[in-house]
């Protein structure tokens, strides 16, 4: 396991969380494969498809061995299935000059993603090695969640990774990469997480080892710093050393500018305009996000949500959760789902599928009811597709007797098409649905996955810009007021760490003017930002 905060994602006692546990000796993966004698494992045309799961938490958290439930596809399917760790938070993603400066290694090496050249390395080897397992290396499907799936959208653009796998599904990625520029140099920007760029951490280390009294001060004196001098001193500190400067957020994540968008391991445009105008690898591509995907960040946010006895949550008030929740999720789904799988579409690429995750059969527990706190919140989806039917990956502990049979009938659906898809490359699903290929101007383009006694799988029409989200801000008969519409248009578009820089003061300020809130968006800001 990488180096991280301790939290849910990490498989510890609950009494390490909070402290930095791991070790930098990670890069270790894990394989899956139907159970079939030594002198009787597949060869030639018999080999069975690969599927390579790339864990998701902020790419700060999180380890490969949370999911052995993905043994289920070995098992039930025949797949050969492998799970990777990766280096993480800092140590996968630092450019700083003076370790790109200073390094004689290659160009790579230099880049600073060096988390996204891990996962190069793991698909590398399993070109390599995974026939010795049953594996036929020319039908590799990678696949992740959250900043698994943001990892797979990496994968795509990166030249460094052509031919490596022939399909790829991306589950609530972060379609999010960053300049050399934004992931070098300080910034005054306001968010605490716009701030951890590695000149800034770097001054921070630089302080707290004693060597200035303060950020400012520590960024002049590293400025006249050598570059072999300070890329020496980087290297001698210990990963608990490293972190220690960061603030964990929710879970453990620490935010920072990853992936870099170094021309080298990436290409320099943000990752739509690569789908759009770029040379990617073109595969097809499973892409979707859960309907209420925001609320697992909201669902321990003060603002929200009160304990009771310090541990029960219950909600302040249902209904503005409810919408502001929405905002945030359809956000999420308009920047990180609709706008790179319609990049893709506008490149000429027509392997392209889109879903929505809507399963919400938590129970409605009295007073605390997590049907509503949580939905079809972020990360529920993952227990259907691994086919986890018997609580594995439960990790909300919502798994009842009165949800089973729909919850078995959405893992047998997930499995299918994920299964399925790894195969041949369509996803396919039981009984009549069908899956239709994402197309321009059609009008139901994402297939909505659910229960039957939610609507069952079913293809709708869901697409929504970042411009239309604004309007029905301003339009929506769900919001209470004035003073309700501009707090969720500053927390969504100014003060979030995934869509600041969508809004503007000026948009704000024309929104308090038309609905009569004076307010300045500061007032808004939320406690904590993950």
């Amino acid at each position: 396991m990488a180096p991280q905060y301790a939290g849910l994602l990490a498989p510890v006692p609950a009494k390490l969380y909070g402290r930095i546990v791991g070790d930098e000796d990670c890069l270790s993966l894990n394989i899956f494969a139907p159970a079939w004698a030594s002198d009787a494992v597949p060869a030639g045309v018999q080999r069975r498809p690969v599927m390579v799961w790339i864990h998701g938490g902020g790419n700060a958290v999180g380890t490969a061995a949370s999911y052995d439930a993905a043994r289920n596809y070995a098992a039930h399917d025949g797949m050969v299935v492998v799970t990777v760790n990766y280096r993480l938070g800092v140590l996968g993603w630092f450019r700083h000059p003076a370790l790109h400066e200073a390094d004689s290694g290659t160009a790579e090496e230099r880049s600073g993603n060096f988390g996204t050249l891990d996962l190069i390395a793991a698909l590398r080897w399993v070109r390599d090695n995974i026939a010795a397992f049953g594996g036929d290396p020319g039908c590799v499907t990678i696949f992740g969640e959250s900043a698994g799936g943001q990892n797979v959208l990496t994968l795509l653009a990166s030249p460094l990774a052509a031919g490596l796998f022939q399909r790829a599904i991306a589950q609530s990625p972060v379609a999010e990469t960053f300049s050399v520029h934004e992931a070098t140099e300080r910034n005054d920007l306001p968010l605490e997480s716009q701030r951890t760029s590695a000149r800034e951490v770097v001054a921070r280390l630089w302080t707290a080892a004693g060597k200035a009294p303060d950020v400012d001060a520590a960024d002049q004196a590293l400025h006249a710093t050598p570059a072999t001098d300070l890329a020496t001193w980087l290297r001698s500190l210990k990963p608990e050393e490293l972190l220690s400067v960061f603030k964990p957020g929710s879970v453990g994540i620490c935010l920072s500018p990853r992936p870099v968008r170094d021309g080298v391991v990436l290409p320099l445009d943000p990752l739509p305009e690569v789908f759009r105008h770029g040379a990617w690898n073109r595969v097809p591509v499973i892409i979707g996000s859960n309907r209420d995907e925001y609320r697992t960040f909201l669902a321990d946010k003060p603002e929200h949500v009160r304990l009771l006895f310090g541990k029960l949550p219950l909600l302040r008030d249902r209904a503005e959760y409810i919408t502001e929740s929405n905002f945030y999720s359809q956000a999420w789904r308009s920047l990180h789902v609709e706008e790179p799988a319609d990049a893709m579409l506008a490149g000429g690429h027509a392997d392209v599928w889109t879903y929505r995750f809507d399963w919400d059969e938590a129970p409605a527990v009295p007073f605390v009811r997590p049907d509503i706190l949580l939905g079809a919140a972020h990360g529920m989806e993952m227990a259907f597709a691994f086919r986890d039917t018997a609580g594995e990956l439960d990790i909300f502990g919502i798994n009842t007797s009165s949800n089973r049979a729909g919850r078995r009938a959405v893992a047998q659906a997930m499995g299918d098409a994920w299964t399925s898809f790894a195969r041949v490359g369509v996803p396919r699903l039981s009984g009549d649905a069908q899956w239709q290929r994402r197309t321009h101007g059609m009008a139901a383009e994402t297939l909505l996955i659910d229960s039957p006694a939610g609507g069952g799988l079913r293809m709708a029409g869901v697409r929504q810009d970042i411009a239309s989200l604004k309007a029905s801000l301003r339009l929506s008969p769900q919001v209470s007021s004035g003073e309700s519409r501009c707090r969720i248009y500053a927390r969504v578009f100014l003060w979030s760490p995934l869509f600041a820089g969508l809004g503007s003061e000026q948009e704000y300020a024309e929104l308090g003017r038309e609905f009569g809130c004076a307010q300045p968006a500061s007032v808004f800001r939320q406690l904590t930002e993950v």
